[in-house]
């Protein structure tokens, strides 16, 4: 996997106690402004109980009582679908950025691993076998650089002070 060659802060490092630096090139910006409103219809659109990635943006909260998942969904659906609603439009707004806020990482990272899912869900990707067949398809390469791009923002939120 390439993108986990590259030095591991190269597109986003920690400058300070509540600053992150943004260093991802516009091409790869470009791709996460096509991606954002896609995802966003996903969330908005009415539940469907035979649409996969819905299902897995909206995970069975009980998954051995299906009335309690069903009375979890119906009181909870709304506030997660404003949350991840909210996310996507901060991050849409805020995507040329060069230096980003924690409260604003946080919410990219939230936004990145939705798309994440719904690709993973689409190429049919488990956690226990993360690799495709065709490792050189453009989705898997997708889904890779995304899976990075995660990895980095949750370590330099985790990481202690300016590197």
């Amino acid at each position: 996997m390439a993108f986990r060659r590259r030095r591991q802060a190269d597109r986003v490092s920690r400058t300070g106690p509540d600053s992150f630096a943004i260093a991802i090139p516009s091409h790869e910006r470009d791709v996460l402004r096509s991606l954002l409103p896609q995802v966003r219809d996903l969330v908005t659109d009415p539940p469907s109980d035979n649409d996969a990635a819905v299902r897995r943006l909206f995970p069975t909260a009980y998954p051995d009582d299906a009335e309690f998942d069903r009375e979890y969904h119906h009181y909870m659906r709304d506030e997660l679908v404003t949350s991840r609603v909210t996310a996507i439009d901060d991050m849409l707004a805020n995507l040329d950025a060069t230096t980003l806020t924690e409260s604003q990482l946080m919410g990219w990272t939230r936004s990145i691993n939705a798309i994440r899912l719904v690709l993973g869900t689409v190429l049919d990707v488990s956690e226990d076998d993360p690799d495709s067949p065709d490792e050189s398809s453009a989705e898997q390469q997708l889904y890779h650089y995304l899976t990075y791009l995660l990895e980095i923002s949750i370590e330099e939120l985790q990481a202690p002070g300016p590197r």
